[in-house]
């Protein structure tokens, strides 16, 4: 069946067996079109889970229609406010972010940004990914100030959620770090990598 496939699938994937576990995957999705009727959630699942193997090996021009076609079922079948929504957003805008498509990638870390600061805890861990991801995007096209602001959001959700010593903390550290470096803001900069390589 179809979840038996998945689970195979996903142990294979995260022990970096990626070539056998892309037919499963591919075998799971088509069982599941061919027994659930359009649009059912579980088709946008086995959609993204191609799409991340797809992705994770390098496969961007594979990738991108499973991930378009995720979020259309996704935003098609779920309330608007839905976190899968919010996941289905950052996937597809990862991998346009990761192809030097920036521009495009702004507007879904914008959107899936929204929705998760709607639905979650202010301090959840979710709003410092969703923070960072735009700032990402941001920094990338050069709007370096907004991109400070956010990283400075990200860094202060990530110490209030998670626990001293985080790995976390030091990427929110570094991040913001760079972005300060590379506005000449070199003693701050300084500061700041130290703290990460102390983390």
């Amino acid at each position: 069946n179809a979840r038996g496939r998945d689970n195979l699938a996903h142990l294979l994937y995260a022990t970096g067996r990626h070539a056998e576990a892309e037919p499963l995957y591919r075998e799971a999705l088509d069982l599941r079109r061919a027994a659930l009727p359009p649009g059912h959630p579980d088709i946008s699942l086995s959609l993204s889970n191609l799409a991340n193997l797809l992705y994770a090996t390098g496969r961007h021009t594979e990738a991108e229609p499973l991930y378009r076609e995720a979020l259309d079922l996704q935003r098609a079948t779920l309330p608007p406010s839905h976190p899968i929504i919010a996941l289905g957003l950052t996937n597809l805008a990862n991998l346009l972010y990761g192809t030097g498509r920036c521009a495009e990638a702004e507007p879904l870390y914008r959107e899936a940004l929204e929705l998760w600061r709607a639905t979650l805890p202010p301090n959840h861990p979710d709003i410092a990914l969703g923070l960072s991801n735009l700032a990402g995007s941001l920094n990338a096209t050069g709007r370096y100030a907004e991109a400070e602001a956010l990283y400075r959001e990200a860094l202060a959700v990530q110490r209030a959620a998670l626990p001293p010593g985080h790995p976390t903390i030091a990427l929110g550290l570094t991040n913001l770090a760079n972005v300060l470096h590379a506005t000449g803001h070199s003693a701050e900069a300084e500061l700041l990598y130290r703290e990460a390589l102390h983390v």
